[in-house]
């Protein structure tokens, strides 16, 4: 299967920008529900809490600005493309939850005791390294045609601290990742990670209950608000990202993805 979704804008208004949007799907395939040791409401229950809702939406103004946007369309509780493959270099698998979740939420046992590092290595293969690797390739596409590329990592986060977050730390309307509480730091292509500045990336995290009611999970009246809020911070990315705009090679020199 595909594990993603990619939504491209017209090639006349292509700007060198993504939007990354990782946590928003409830999808949990059939050939890995049998990982799992929830029953259907304890999975739903997961998933209610754990899923960021909506962002995908959220986000679909972002072809129209000119960026790429690129949406998991499995659960994070299947595979969490925001984790290092390596759990010794995660420092959420500490608490079970690297690429793969091994725990829920509260610290619990997500996924069965006979899960292994086979069955582990066949969600990263085919899931986790075909997502990453289409991520490495459209950032490459930027480069190639715009000598530049800024990722908008685009999240939502419930009212009050989950078991596994610090409960002390202030949870404001709008996180914005390197500047706000309580999260900070951003996705940045794995293949670029730490050695190319031409890449850089934005966390952009909303808070749930401005746009959704997180009891029943369903959309709020302020949805419509919380969607103009995002398609003007996109809009702002797009602006920047078009002030220099001056591509540096035709469009299809492509680079070659990350094999």
């Amino acid at each position: 299967m595909i594990p993603f979704e990619i939504l491209r804008p017209s090639e006349q208004a292509r700007l060198p920008f993504i939007v990354h949007v990782p946590h928003s799907s409830t999808n949990v395939p059939a050939d890995y529900r049998a990982d799992f040791v929830l029953s259907d409401p304890e999975l739903a229950a997961e998933l209610h809490t754990m899923t960021d809702r909506y962002t995908d939406e959220l986000a679909e103004a972002a072809t129209a600005l000119g960026g790429t946007v690129l949406a998991n369309r499995v659960s994070r509780l299947v595979m969490d493309p925001e984790r290092f493959a390596d759990d010794d270099a995660e420092p959420m698998a500490q608490r079970g939850m690297g690429a793969v979740y091994l725990s829920r939420r509260d610290g619990q046992a997500l996924r069965r005791a006979t899960f292994s590092a086979e069955d582990r290595r066949r969600i990263m293969s085919e899931l986790y390294e075909p997502y990453h690797r289409a991520l490495d390739h459209l950032a490459s596409e930027m480069l190639a045609a715009f000598d530049r590329c800024l990722l908008v990592d685009l999240h939502s986060f419930p009212r009050s601290a989950l078991p596994y977050e610090d409960a002390t730390l202030a949870r404001p309307d709008l996180c914005i990742g390197f500047f706000n509480t309580p999260f900070a730091g951003s996705l940045v292509p794995t293949r670029f990670y730490r050695r190319d500045a031409r890449v850089r990336s934005l966390m952009i995290e909303l808070r749930r209950d401005h746009y959704m009611d997180e009891r029943t999970g369903e959309r709020s009246p302020r949805f419509v608000q919380s969607l103009s809020l995002i398609t003007s911070l996109l809009a702002s990315a797009a602006t920047r990202c078009s002030e220099t705009d001056r591509p540096t090679r035709d469009a299809t020199g492509l680079l070659e993805p990350r094999r």
